[in-house]
């Protein structure tokens, strides 16, 4: 099954211009534990750094958010 497909079903609906994540960067890996939703700049930098535990993908998503947040104020 698709993965985007499979996380919207199954978790949340994907926001616009977000993407899905795997986290061990194991893209047959398609458990629920395995994809996170994060925005294309997050991703980008994710994959720019390497490896990061969900927790710290959590953390830079929440900190891009608070950042756009007070952009579009």
């Amino acid at each position: 099954m698709n993965y985007r497909k499979l996380y919207t079903e199954q978790i949340e609906k994907i926001p616009y211009d977000w993407d899905i994540h795997h986290i061990d960067f194991n893209h047959d890996n398609n458990s629920l534990d395995n994809l996170i939703a994060v925005p294309k700049t997050v991703h980008k930098v994710i994959h720019q750094t390497g490896y990061l535990e969900r927790k710290e993908i959590e953390a830079l998503t929440e900190l891009y958010k608070n950042v756009t947040k007070r952009k579009t104020k």
